[in-house]
């Protein structure tokens, strides 16, 4: 019976090392990044990706937040139309 793999899903995937995005000292909801040497890729919602050279990385994740700001009802990132801010302002390290 040791041959028999089990049909249950697994539920504890990982780790995973990921980075937050902090935009104007903003962490950025749905966000996260990974870096090497010369490419930033960053991800939205665990469903979408795009690599970008370091040099352009910060740039467009700042679109991206606006973008998705914007799309979630807010007028930027800071935005607070709503009963909470679209992305939270971080504690200074």
């Amino acid at each position: 019976m040791s041959n028999v793999k089990s049909l249950e899903p697994q539920w504890l995937i990982g780790p995973f090392e990921v980075h937050r995005v902090v935009i104007e000292g903003r962490l950025i909801p749905n966000m996260t990044a990974t870096k090497n040497a010369t490419k930033t890729t960053l991800r939205i919602d665990d469903r979408f990706s795009l690599s970008v050279p370091n040099e352009m990385a910060y740039q467009v994740a700042h679109f991206a937040a606006t973008a998705m700001a914007i799309g979630a009802g807010y007028s930027h990132i800071g935005g607070t139309s709503r009963d909470q801010p679209f992305a939270r302002q971080c504690a200074p390290a």
